[in-house]
């Protein structure tokens, strides 16, 4: 019998007791002793010497043996539910593996997202309670010891009977576990069983199994539906059918595992009224009939007659397509479409996207076919990444899609027959689909869809009332129900009440006299009733937006987002002039008002394929923003150079993002001053931080000495306080920036900033929130960057407030749970 084995650590991480995995099964050793990894990389290592004994069809747990020993390696809790999603196996059943031997390569930064817990664990199987001297927990590395099992001989469960015992047999039964008899319901099954001083055996398919052996259960591959039945050898007859009847109960229970029993969603009762929530994608309100928008197919011919003509008429169509794309970008309606349609054109030129549809049509394939594959392979590549920003171009692929094979079939994309003035309802829409709805619908109801989508930016700046993330259930709305939308609320209401019905239109005539009033108003300054001075800027990407927002009486432009002209060519950064023209348009389109140009916000979930940034499990906390400027030193260097050549001198105003570290801003600062020599520059220049990571704000007062002003980027200030990414489908909407933990950041950092006499700024959502404003104001915010449409609403709403009545508000404000007390507080005080 075994005496003991050495065990290493089976991937690199941190070495974690086996109490500590919040699981039962694990976490009270019903499988056996061990211990876990929390891992830093997706591989599994082997943690000894050993063969391969089984490996789970899901690929996320193995066995390996020797020497009497199993040892059980799973990976996370509730893997079994990907069916192999992410997993690769690097090894066979039967094969001898060494000591620190890859077995599976696995995505860690997508397991940690699907399940409950992603860490590793190990724990003997056999024999049974097997213990294990386990190291103190620590980082550790693959093949470093951590821990020994089995320190002395161990008794060998009775797994035999004399040739002559009978047999007794339970009724059939039925696997109810939904994922079947994976590694935890098979370790508590033969927990169970070991209980008995007689062999337990599962019978299936005609073959009789031991119920003891965790291993031996999972090799026989039991899925939900599965029949089998157990069998007990002994002489006891009352002790046989004691044992049957306990471990077949336990089997219908599901050992441990509640059977999936959530019903789906009730429909909704569309026969009464309804008022339902979902994520705003902008401010305003819509009224009008429903209508459901469904997109139709194109069809197409999979095997070409002449596939040498089909790669001819592919590469015509896709040359037509950029000269069409080039022609729709310098008349495009506005800066948001005119990005998309860049982001198009970008994709149209994509050598994978090229390459594998070329690939396909010398396959005998017709090019439209061939271009509906490279789409969609494109499209499962960017699935894999996980990262929200690149999903996100999921839909521009789609819609590209749909430009190049209906060009290919000599079609036009048709017009919907939808009544206008309605409010359209769809699972979610392609930027293209906004042709149609520009002028001739009220409103938008996605049942899908991200408030940061390129759809619902357009949405947004085409001034539409849209939600998102409405849910499947409102794309079964009869055609014509009376639908109201109040997109700042992101509240629905179908159907409503006659009392309701009046009070929604008093409301949106209210609203639109409000509009027209703060637009006439919006050249005027911004001051409090008691006379403090709000500067109320533009928050804009390109000159078509500055032009807007200066024709709206921005005092200023707070931030200019200059990453989009970099993300727009995948192959190379623009060069310093073509940045330089680009700025330059900006600022003449202000007329010697002040503009803040941010630099280069690339990485975490903006990635540029041409710059060195390496690949992260995690890149929201990664590489970003000023983290990205040391191993791309030249191309920060070249946008620095352009924005410091910019006229007037002095005119613009350089800020620097995800600062974290007192010594990032100061080493920027110096750069600045070097070009600036360089140049031949004199006038001052002042140069800023973002403010949105908490250790700015915590640290405001130091950042103060070398910053000369600062600019609160509130969607990641909120994100990173609060710990939710701000694009989560399931938590997004927790991310309120009136959380009073947000808040008081932001109030430290407006007192450092009244302290050292520079100006905050707040440049993210939360300055054109109308909640919020009143707070900022209080919290000592002299400065709100907004979109070109806003800035005649905050101003006038700036010109409603008292100064010192909004400072204390934002006392109260602080002292609140949460979000939803803040917002109470500030409604209920305006009401009056």
């Amino acid at each position: 019998m075994p005496s003991v084995l050495e065990l290493c650590s089976p991937a690199q991480g941190f070495l974690r007791p086996l109490e500590q995995v919040p699981d039962p099964v694990f976490s009270e050793h019903m499988l056996g002793n061990g211990f876990a990894i929390e891992p830093a990389e997706g591989i599994l290592y082997a943690p000894f010497a050993g063969t391969v004994s089984n490996i789970n069809k899901n690929a996320h747990a193995l066995v390996l043996t020797q020497n009497g020993f199993e040892i059980l390696l799973h990976i996370g809790l509730e893997t079994v539910a990907l069916k192999g999603q992410g997993f690769e196996v690097l090894v066979q059943e039967g094969q001898s593996v060494s000591c620190g031997q890859a077995l599976i390569r696995f995505d860690l930064a997508a397991l940690k997202n699907a399940v409950p817990c992603y860490w590793i664990m190990c724990t003997v199987t056999a024999p049974e309670a097997a213990p294990v001297a386990l190291s103190a927990p620590r980082a550790v590395k693959p093949g470093e010891k951590v821990a020994v099992a089995g320190a002395q001989e161990f008794p060998t469960a009775n797994t035999s009977a004399p040739d002559n015992a009978p047999a007794f047999d339970s009724a059939p039964i039925t696997i109810t576990n939904p994922n079947g008899l994976h590694a935890r319901p098979a370790g508590v099954l033969a927990r169970l069983a070991a209980q008995y001083d007689f062999p337990i055996l599962i019978v299936y398919n005609q073959t009789e199994t031991n119920a003891k052996s965790t291993v031996s259960i999972m090799a026989l591959a039991l899925e939900k539906g599965s029949v089998i039945q157990l069998r007990a050898r002994t002489a006891d007859e009352p002790a046989a059918q004691s044992a049957l009847t306990a471990l077949t109960q336990a089997l219908t229970d599901g050992l441990g595992e509640t059977p999936c029993k959530c019903a789906p969603k009730p429909a909704l009762d569309f026969s009464r009224a309804l008022t339902l929530k979902a994520l705003s994608c902008g401010g305003g309100f819509a009224h009008g009939p429903a209508y459901i928008y469904t997109a139709g197919e194109i069809p197409f011919e999979e095997n070409a007659q002449n596939p040498a003509a089909e790669q001819t008429r592919l590469n015509e169509i896709l040359a037509q397509q950029e000269e069409t794309l080039q022609e729709e970008i310098s008349h495009a309606s506005s800066a948001a479409a005119q990005d998309i349609l860049q982001a198009h054109l970008g994709l149209l030129k994509d050598p994978f996207l090229l390459s594998h549809a070329q690939k396909i049509m010398e396959q005998g394939k017709t090019a439209s076919f061939a271009f509906n594959e490279a789409i969609r392979a494109s499209v499962e590549l960017l699935k894999k990444t996980k990262n929200r920003f690149l999903m996100e171009r999921i839909a521009d692929l789609k819609d590209l899609r749909k430009r190049v094979l209906l060009a290919l079939n000599g079609q036009s994309a048709a017009l919907p027959a939808f009544p206008a003035g309605c409010v359209i309802f769809a699972e979610d829409l392609l930027p293209s689909d906004l042709a149609f709805l520009e002028g001739r619908v009220s409103g938008v109801v996605l049942a899908a869809g991200s408030p940061t989508a390129h759809v619902c930016i357009m949405l947004r700046n085409m001034g539409l009332p849209a939600l998102a993330c409405a849910g499947e259930e409102v794309l079964q709305i009869p055609a014509g129900s009376d639908t109201f939308i109040d997109a700042a609320q992101g509240t629905l209401y179908i159907n409503p009440s006659a009392p309701d019905r009046a009070r929604l239109l008093t409301e949106m005539d209210a609203a639109r006299l409000q509009l027209e009033q703060d637009i006439q108003a919006g050249q005027a300054p911004a001051l409090t009733l008691d006379g403090v001075r709000i500067t109320v800027g533009g928050n804009i990407c390109n000159e078509k937006e500055a032009l807007q927002a200066y024709q709206n009486g921005a005092d200023s432009l707070g931030l200019v987002r200059t990453e989009l002209l970099f993300l727009q060519n995948q192959t190379h950064a623009p060069s310093e002039d073509e940045q330089l023209r680009q700025y330059q348009g900006i600022v003449n389109a202000m007329h010697g008002r002040p503009v803040t140009l941010r630099t280069l916000d690339i990485g975490g979930d903006k990635p540029a394929p041409y710059l060195n940034l390496p690949p992260e499990e995690n890149p929201v906390l990664g590489i970003r923003g000023v983290r990205a400027y040391g191993t791309n030193k030249e191309v920060f260097l070249s946008q620095l150079r352009a924005m410091l050549r910019v006229q007037p001198a002095g005119q613009v105003r350089i800020m620097i993002p995800m600062v974290g570290f007192v010594s990032e801003a100061q080493a920027c600062r110096r750069l600045i001053e070097q070009e600036k020599q360089a140049l031949g520059i004199q006038a001052k220049v002042e140069t800023g931080i973002m403010v949105e990571v908490p250790s700015a704000a915590l640290l405001a007062e130091q950042f103060a000495q070398t910053a000369d002003f600062f600019s609160l980027g509130t969607n990641d200030l909120t994100q990173y306080t609060l710990a939710i990414d701000r694009g989560h489908p399931l938590l997004a909407a927790r991310a309120d920036h009136l959380h009073p933990a947000v808040l008081h950041l932001i109030a430290r950092t407006g007192q450092a900033a009244q302290t050292a006499h520079i100006s905050a700024a707040v440049c993210g959502a939360m300055a054109g929130d109308t909640d919020a404003v009143p707070l900022l104001v209080g919290l000592g915010i002299t400065e709100l960057a907004v979109s070109a449409g806003a800035i005649g609403k905050i101003k006038a709403l700036v010109r409603r407030l008292n100064a010192a009545d909004c400072r204390a508000l934002a006392q109260q404000a602080l002292i609140l749970p949460d979000a939803q007390a803040v917002r109470e507080l500030v409604r209920r005080h305006f009401s009056k």
